[in-house]
């Protein structure tokens, strides 16, 4: 249709009439469209038309009438304002994903709470990039297909022990690692992945670190152990201490213990409660002679079931004399059964003793 001037900005559409039954009582109505004020609606009891505000009131979709319509009187309402395209809000469940453009939904249009589980689908699938700053909870799996960053991830809601659920994390794939720790950044000494207990941030008691990015430490903690078998711990097979470095030997007559050697070499391994040393001292004597030869300087001490027991043999000057060592606290030098009491000037030996 042609128009002298200016066009409309905007076209023309069906009056919707909402009809209702009036009982005499009711005053509360409710209408199939929202509506902005009352002049958008016009109302008729008995075909006579009402006055907006003095006779009815409207709020959304509520209409209330001042007076309860009469029981069989001719009773509805003209949706007016739908004439003009100015103020017409959509009805409920009446907006499809077509009508919305792409990324138009964001958090600033959204009712805090307003989207809950019943409203997600069972499977969501996460295309970018996905942040979250709160806490999330999850109650059954969460599967990772690519790469997961995250400052924290503490997961919980589980019992471990005591007939609880165990947290399992299941690894499914042919390559040769199940599980990746990659230290990008700290070096020589970094942790790689700390074990921590008791309350708050806990506290450390043991840990994984970098070996100079040629292997790992695994420090277990001064109450930690190494134990081999399936599961738990059992004394019996718990590795929990392992050491090895260099001392001081001496080697020396009860007596006097005035010996004068120069060199004294030491070197030692220690598994568990099993001592291993290596011996020499050079460059001087044993001191007086004439009481028991003992050795002294060890980086732990003896502790056998029986003195007597054998612990090391030794060798010596002069004349080139070999023997046993027992074990006693310090351990003493025997040659054919009886305690050696002459003077060394050159002494080697090995011993492997018990400590407590």
């Amino acid at each position: 249709m042609p128009f002298i001037g200016k066009n409309p900005t905007a076209g023309f559409a069906t009056i919707v009439k909402d009809d209702f039954t009036a009982d005499g009582t009711t005053t509360v109505f409710t209408l199939s469209k929202q509506v902005a004020t009352v002049t958008d609606i016009a109302v008729y009891v008995g075909n006579v038309r009402q006055e907006p505000t003095d006779a009815y009131t409207v709020n959304g979709t509520t209409l209330t009438m001042s007076v309860a319509p009469a029981t069989g009187v001719n009773f509805y309402v003209l949706h007016i304002a739908g004439t003009i395209e100015s103020s017409v809000v959509p009805a409920d469940l009446s907006i499809g994903t077509a009508k919305l453009v792409n990324n138009a939904v964001t958090s600033a249009k959204l009712v805090n709470n307003a989207v809950t589980s019943a409203k997600l689908d069972t499977n969501i699938d996460v295309a970018g990039t996905l942040d979250v700053t709160g806490a999330t909870t999850l109650d059954s799996t969460l599967a990772v297909v690519g790469n997961s960053t995250a400052n924290s991830i503490n997961l919980g809601g589980r019992t471990l022990g005591a007939g609880g659920t165990p947290l399992g994390v299941n690894f499914s794939s042919a390559s040769t690692n199940g599980m990746q720790i990659n230290d990008t950044n700290s070096g020589n000494l970094g942790g790689m992945l700390g074990f921590y207990s008791g309350s708050g941030t806990g506290t450390l008691r043991g840990n994984i670190q970098n070996a100079n990015n040629a292997g790992i430490h695994v420090c277990v903690g001064t109450g930690g152990t190494v134990v081999f078998g399936n599961s738990g711990y059992t004394a019996a097979n718990a590795l929990d201490d392992y050491e090895e470095g260099t001392f001081t030997p001496t080697l020396y007559h009860t007596s006097t213990n005035d010996s004068t050697f120069s060199l004294s070499n030491g070197q030692y391994t220690k598994i568990g409660n099993t001592v291993t040393c290596q011996i020499r001292v050079d460059g001087g004597t044993s001191g007086t002679a004439g009481s028991f030869l003992v050795i002294g300087g060890l980086p732990f001490a003896v502790s056998q079931a029986q003195g007597n027991m054998g612990i090391g043999i030794w060798g010596s000057n002069p004349s080139s004399q070999v023997g046993n060592i027992h074990g006693f606290n310090p351990p003493r030098v025997f040659k054919g059964g009886q305690d050696v009491t002459t003077q060394m000037s050159f002494f080697t030996a090995m011993l492997v003793y018990k400590t407590s």
